[in-house]
């Protein structure tokens, strides 16, 4: 049957990933997303990075502790406030700041190996603005890497198809080209239950990229292994479908 956002199987599967999804310490954060942008991002001691849409800095703090010297933007100050607050215990030597990611004049141009993205630019207003200032940012031959919402299976139209006894079986989706914005399902993942995130094409995101000369190397589509679905069943969902996209793109020498 098909599954509405106001029937109360859905809320409940809502319920149940708002209790997970939490920003730094969710298990969609801790057992999908992270492992799969790390893995992407790699060595990174001794280069320059900088965490646009930091958040409460948990990955900006991860990759301090792998070596890298790291800039950790937000445009929210209670979130850099609480990203500082960490760092001060854990001593970790990050530069924060607030700031709009279409706006980083503070900052010198060619300044940072890498620049990191988790889940972000989906709340971005104006992707092409935030990918032209990165252009700006990042070196020659960097890299700019980022995950959002899987643009094809989470559009704001797509629905869960259950059976009678409310299992989800698979995901209706539907306007996928209608770019939108509204309240995502994993939302807490992002920032917060109620946070508002732009649906955007996959060939939106590429374009804006190109655009702006970087070439995306790779991708990803995360799903939880096995093992973890064994003992967080819950994420057994996202073992069928891909909830993130996680893209690695390069800035090219000329």
């Amino acid at each position: 049957m098909l599954m509405s956002r106001d029937s109360a199987v859905y809320k409940e599967l809502a319920a149940g990933l708002a209790a997970f999804a939490a920003e730094s310490g969710g298990d969609l954060q801790r057992y999908v997303i992270a492992p799969a942008m790390l893995d992407m991002i790699g060595p990174v001691s001794g280069k320059d990075v900088l965490d646009i849409y930091c958040g409460a800095g948990y990955l900006s703090r991860r990759l301090a502790t792998m070596g890298a010297k790291v800039t950790a933007v937000d445009t929210s100050d209670r979130l850099i406030g609480i990203a500082g607050e960490l760092d001060k215990r854990e001593e970790h030597g990050i530069r924060y700041v607030v700031a709009q990611p279409t706006d980083l004049s503070a900052i010198g141009d060619s300044v940072f190996d890498d620049i990191v993205c988790n889940m972000g630019l989906l709340i971005t207003k104006d992707l092409p603005g935030t990918v032209s200032e990165l252009a700006r940012l990042v070196k020659l031959g960097g890299r700019f890497i980022f995950s959002v919402l899987h643009p094809c299976f989470t559009m704001p139209d797509a629905c869960w198809i259950s059976d009678e006894d409310g299992k989800l079986l698979y995901k209706a989706l539907d306007n996928y080209f209608a770019e939108s914005w509204h309240i995502s399902e994993v939302g807490p993942v992002i920032r917060g239950e109620d946070t508002k995130v732009k649906h955007r094409t996959l060939s939106t995101y590429v374009n804006a990229l190109s655009a702006r000369g970087f070439n995306v190397r790779r991708i990803a589509e995360p799903r939880p292994l096995p093992d973890v679905v064994a003992v967080k069943p819950h994420l057994e969902v996202f073992a069928r479908l891909p909830v993130v996209l996680i893209v690695e793109a390069v800035f090219p020498y000329f």
